[in-house]
């Protein structure tokens, strides 16, 4: 295996792990209403290290395969574009419903539901292409132009991307502990599971008895959730950064479905640099992972968000018991004084 390779793919399990979980965020926030508080609490340490892992990777493919680089742009230029004009979207809508909504006419709660809709949208582009690039479908044999039609009229492509979703909308219950018809968990999870092998079976692209043991602890992790009501979200992320390297390394430099990527990757002497600073900035950004798993980790503590939250759901939250029983009977009081005074004046 060449290593620079191995280190592209490994760069890519986690950005897509990192994925995972925004997509998970997108359809908690779309499902129940009442998870905003602990979602928020998790996806806002998480938005800036997806953006960051995206452009290490990019820059790191162009680097390692910069002959195959006019051939992605012929071929997914409008896709690619479309993400990432919805990618500069999602980012506002994080910060306008972090800092703007306090004071406008949005909830926060439709801010995040938006901010769903845009990452549903990013997360199908980028499986789309991702699938694409494997596996050639919609792509013509000269690499320069890309039919839309050829690859959603091959079902297997549409099962892979669906798979994925019900996988992911599965685990959504596990990683942020809903609660709301959790039943649905280990059934979503498992068919998704179902599709998703079929589909890669249908794509010519190649599994064994690793990608059934992966699948077995996905299910297992929905199933034990149903049956205990725990969780671990570090299982989850490691077990989908497992999932997508496995993909890679089973399809082993297979690109647009016959080609090999040894084809494409740079020999020059740029490559020694480029490992280089791949290796510093993994270490940077594998620092800035060790944080985020850090953040999972603190004690469920009353959030600044949840507090907010509650206080856009309730306005009369922070007026405390006795305030509920004092106010009204200093109002009659104030009233009587202000007859009285009334009177006198007469």
């Amino acid at each position: 295996m060449n290593t620079y390779i191995t280190i592209n793919y490994v760069i890519l399990g986690v950005l897509f792990a990192f994925l995972l979980a925004e997509a998970m965020s997108a359809m908690a926030f779309l499902y129940d209403k009442k998870s905003l508080p602990n979602v928020k609490k998790y996806l806002d340490p998480i938005w800036a290290v997806v953006g960051t892992f995206a452009v290490f990777f990019v820059v790191n493919t162009e680097v390692l395969y910069p002959s195959i680089m006019p051939n992605i742009d012929y071929l997914y230029v409008f896709p690619i574009l479309l993400a990432t004009l919805l990618f500069i979207a999602r980012n506002m809508l994080l910060v306008f419903s972090e800092y703007i909504w306090k004071n406008s006419k949005f909830s926060q709660l439709l801010l995040a539901r938006v901010y769903s809709l845009v990452s549903f949208v990013i997360v199908i582009i980028l499986l789309g292409v991702f699938l694409s690039i494997i596996t050639g479908l919609g792509a013509n044999a000269s690499l320069n132009s890309f039919s839309f039609s050829a690859f959603v009229s091959n079902y297997y492509s549409i099962g892979f991307i669906a798979g994925i979703l019900l996988i992911a909308f599965g685990l959504m219950f596990a990683f942020y502990r809903i609660k709301k018809l959790k039943v649905l968990s280990p059934i979503s999870t498992i068919l998704g599971l179902l599709i998703f092998v079929f589909s890669m079976h249908g794509l010519g692209l190649y599994v064994n008895y690793i990608t059934y043991i992966l699948a077995a602890a996905v299910a297992a992790i929905s199933v034990m959730y149903l049956i205990t009501g725990k969780s671990r979200r570090e299982a989850i992320l490691v077990t989908a950064f497992l999932s997508v390297l496995s993909i890679n390394l089973l399809n082993y430099g297979k690109v647009f479905g016959t080609r090999s990527l040894s084809s494409f990757i740079n020999n020059s002497a740029v490559n020694s640099a480029g490992l280089i600073v791949t290796i510093i900035g993994g270490i940077l950004l594998t620092l800035m992972l060790v944080f985020f798993l850090y953040m999972y980790k603190r004690p469920e503590l009353e959030t600044d968000y949840q507090k907010d939250y509650k206080d856009e759901q309730n306005p009369f939250s922070n007026i405390g018991i006795a305030n509920l029983y004092i106010m009204p009977k200093n109002n009659k009081e104030n009233g009587k004084e202000h007859k009285k005074r009334k009177n006198r004046v007469r």
